[in-house]
């Protein structure tokens, strides 16, 4: 089965224009939930000379092959609503972890399930893993049933591991391996 690697019927991943895409995303950095999910440390906005300068790090990482970082944009209008990044890829392994960021809550509710469909295919795919794994906080309840619904299988649980608004959080580990993930395309083939 082909399908488009990039090409959703709403959305697509695309390089990351560190210009125009530090610009946009300086705004949600206002967005406390999204600050937080940004960096691992306090959460604070961040200019877009600060992001431009820290896709242009990114994009060096990259150079080595270890890390994949992607845009993602409506068709519509190319308009710029999330983020696709491969960290962590351990080729040893056949390994990687993702993470998805969007721009708000509804834009997650709209594109995300295509979006993580085109991350799979990304991975599975064109990188040829065989695993491939996203951390999430137990209060991203919406993010939670988007990696499940698309077949991951929580196997960790870290217990009180991160600290919000006056309450410890756990955080959960999602895997999905590349056999369940087309065990998982050959039932929606044969609906």
């Amino acid at each position: 089965m082909h399908k488009q690697l990039f090409q959703g019927p709403m959305i697509h991943l695309a390089a990351i224009d560190p210009e125009k895409d530090g610009a946009v995303e300086a705004g949600w950095t206002y967005d406390l939930d999204y600050a937080r999910d940004l960096r691992s440390g306090p959460a604070r906005p961040l200019g877009a000379l600060e992001l431009r300068k820290h896709y242009d790090d990114l994009a060096k990482k990259a150079e080595h092959g270890n890390q994949f970082h992607f845009a993602i944009r409506r068709n519509e209008d190319d308009e710029l609503i999330g983020f696709v990044r491969f960290p962590n890829i351990f080729w040893t392994h056949a390994a990687a972890i993702f993470c998805l960021a969007f721009s708000d809550a509804a834009i997650l509710a709209r594109f995300g399930s295509e979006a993580i469909e085109l991350t799979l295919c990304f991975g599975f795919r064109e990188l040829n893993l065989y695993r491939m794994e996203t951390i999430l906080p137990a209060y991203k309840v919406e993010a939670i049933a988007l990696v499940e619904g698309a077949g991951f299988l929580m196997e960790v649980r870290r217990r009180a591991a991160i600290y919000r608004d006056g309450r410890s959080w756990d955080v959960l580990h999602f895997g999905l391996l590349q056999d369940e993930w087309k065990a998982r395309e050959l039932e929606a083939l044969a609906l």
